[in-house]
């Protein structure tokens, strides 16, 4: 089975030294975890995480990229400059971005390009809105985003793609999708990238899920076979709650008794 992906989002939460606190208390509880931990840091901290887990199963991640090489650009960042301290993946298109600062699914093509051309394993986020759900829109909105954010990219380069189904009316908000909901994103999302490029590459693609993940729900969220890890945000901020998360991969792969399975496309 390939490694599960567990990524946190700090979001503009945690000054440099809690950072630095926060990962020193972290790493002994994970040491022994499978899993690939992706701490995605603000920009400030991501030197002080790059060192403090030198030593660890921890990659460190930026929250946003520009899309640009450099310039007249106050107050963004590049890939160029992410990689130069250490980072080895950003999130992009997350909802925050897409809602409060306008970007759309054209610039979040740019952006993952640049990043991929610059070394970065970029985690793509995408999902529906309440108003797609209720309006039975998201299979719409999950074709659109797939199709126009994955514009002019190779099948080999999404070996460097982790996509991330979060169903935007479930960030933040406390409520989780079901177990089936989420299942049947995932499996539609797969359909989506086979369609693109063939189902052989589209059943190794890393597909996470986010949206209110917690100590209490993550258990039945490590069972679902074809989810390939987690994307998460408030509960990914207290080093022992994370650990849990993180600690729930483990717990599902000893429970499979180490069985080999090959994920198979649903007609």
């Amino acid at each position: 089975m390939p490694k599960k992906y567990v990524i946190a989002n700090f979001k503009m939460n945690k000054t440099d030294s809690e950072v630095a606190k926060y990962i020193d208390e972290f790493k002994p509880l994970i040491e022994k975890s499978s899993c690939q931990i992706v701490l995605s840091v603000p920009y400030v901290s991501i030197k002080t995480a790059v060192e403090k887990v030198s030593d660890s199963n921890i990659t460190i991640a930026g929250q946003n990229l520009n899309e640009n090489d450099f310039g007249a650009f106050t107050g963004e960042v590049n890939a160029e400059m992410l990689t130069a301290v250490g980072a080895q993946a950003c999130i992009v298109g997350h909802s925050e971005r897409r809602s409060k600062f306008n970007e759309t699914d054209e610039l979040i093509n740019k952006k993952i390009m640049k990043g991929l051309r610059d070394g970065l394993i970029c985690v793509l986020c995408i999902g529906e809105t309440l108003f797609d759900k209720k309006n039975q829109k998201t299979e719409q909105v999950l074709k659109q985003q797939i199709t126009k954010c994955l514009n002019s990219i190779y099948a080999n380069e999404l070996n460097h793609i982790v996509i991330a189904y979060e169903p935007v009316w479930a960030i933040g908000t406390g409520i989780s999708a079901t177990t089936d909901e989420i299942a049947q994103a995932i499996s539609l999302i797969r359909k989506m990238l086979s369609n693109l490029y063939d189902a052989d590459i589209a059943s190794k693609v890393a597909i996470v899920y986010g949206g209110s993940i917690n100590e209490e729900n993550i258990k039945d969220i490590a069972r679902l076979d074809d989810v390939d890890g987690v994307l998460v945000g408030g509960a990914s901020l207290d080093p022992m709650s994370f650990s849990k998360i993180v600690l729930a991969f483990d717990d599902e792969e000893r429970t499979n008794d180490k069985k080999t399975k090959k994920r198979v496309l649903k007609k």
